[in-house]
């Protein structure tokens, strides 16, 4: 009796799996023939569409033609889509104004709502779109993305590299000097992408009195981004009273090698701080003028290990002229600490150099 039940079990055990297998196999076949369907419908739909849209640009009156083709297509979102962002990449000037008039008619509001969307594939499909055709005041819009998952960041960023006006970067800063806790990430990563086109937004917030901690991210991208027009504004920070500004003004010193901040330097390697001390030590390596000699000299005494360090290196920086001093210092026995730090610069680039 149990051999019995038992083979009926096995049976029965088959038939499911045969049966589910079966069912498994009818889904994905029925289900590959409508995606195949389907992307046969939207090609040919995507061509006819692309056919009215070229009328469009090439019309008498190009904003009434395009106000036409948003009503003919207003349904056909998930295809227009595709249109739009190819078309947006092989146009530019007054020729993407119908383009702007078709989004604005058939999927503006559409588009920022799926920017919400729970999904990150529903938001990422809809980044490229709104940021290609979103207009200045919806700026807030555009920071917003940059506070989402690295691959949404990542498609904002290049869409913004390419289309950002002179109103929208505008509203962007005034943005950033209104908000009152900024994710300081998000807009580097901004102003980074959008490289020297910042560079009238930048003077203009850096006049103004803008707290401590926004000040210090201005002053470092016009030192990262290499925009040497704003020496003079950055400058005015090394003798501020807040000490990461002083930091921050050194550093952007360092990057933006004008030889007219020697002195400037050279004051703030004084700096009562050790932590401005060590950035304008630094920077001054970058200048490579032989003029830092003695100021380096004097800095590879200094009891903080940073500021040793750091004047260290900025003599190797020097060539032969510098490597004379570290090893002329590592010989002396007035300064032990400096002595090692000396020889230890010496060693790294021996080591180096065998490389």
């Amino acid at each position: 009796m149990s051999k019995t039940m038992l083979s009926i079990v096995v049976l029965y055990s088959f038939a499911y799996l045969l049966l589910l297998s079966a069912a498994l196999f009818l889904f994905i076949f029925t289900r590959r023939l409508v995606v195949e369907g389907r992307e046969r419908k939207d090609l040919a739909l995507y061509a006819a569409m692309e056919e009215d849209l070229l009328q469009v640009l090439t019309a008498a009156d190009p904003r009434g033609s395009a106000r036409a083709f948003a009503r003919k297509h207003r349904t056909h979102v998930r295809v227009l889509k595709q249109l739009l962002v190819a078309y947006r990449e092989a146009l530019a000037g007054r020729s993407l104004e119908p383009l702007g008039i078709i989004f604005d008619r058939t999927m503006r509001a559409r588009c920022l709502r799926e920017l919400r969307s729970p999904w990150l594939a529903t938001r990422l499909q809809n980044v490229r779109l709104f940021v290609d055709f979103s207009s200045p005041d919806e700026a807030v819009h555009v920071v917003e993305l940059l506070n989402d998952k690295p691959v949404v960041r990542l498609a904002a960023l290049n869409a913004l590299t390419g289309v950002a006006s002179p109103d929208t970067l505008g509203i962007i800063f005034e943005l950033f000097e209104k908000d009152p806790r900024p994710n300081f990430f998000a807009y580097s990563n901004i102003f980074n992408s959008l490289g020297q086109r910042i560079e009238p937004f930048l003077r203009a917030s850096l006049r103004k009195p803008l707290p401590p901690e926004k000040l210090a991210l201005l002053i470092e991208m016009a030192g990262r981004l290499l925009l040497r027009g704003l020496y003079r504004d950055v400058i005015r920070f090394a003798g501020h009273g807040n000490k990461e500004l002083r930091i921050r003004a050194a550093r952007s010193l360092g990057r933006l090698l004008a030889p007219a901040s020697f002195r400037t330097l050279c004051s703030l390697a004084a700096d009562p701080a050790w932590e401005v001390q060590a950035q304008a030590i630094r920077s001054l390596g970058h200048l490579k003028d032989r003029r830092t000699v003695p100021v380096l000299n004097k800095a590879l005494c200094s009891p903080n290990w940073h500021v040793r360090y750091n004047a260290g290196t900025a003599l190797a920086e020097l060539g032969l002229v510098g490597v004379l001093q570290l090893q002329e210092i590592a010989r002396q026995k007035e300064d032990r600490y400096a002595a090692d730090m000396a020889a230890m610069v010496l060693d790294t680039l021996v080591l180096a150099g065998g490389a």
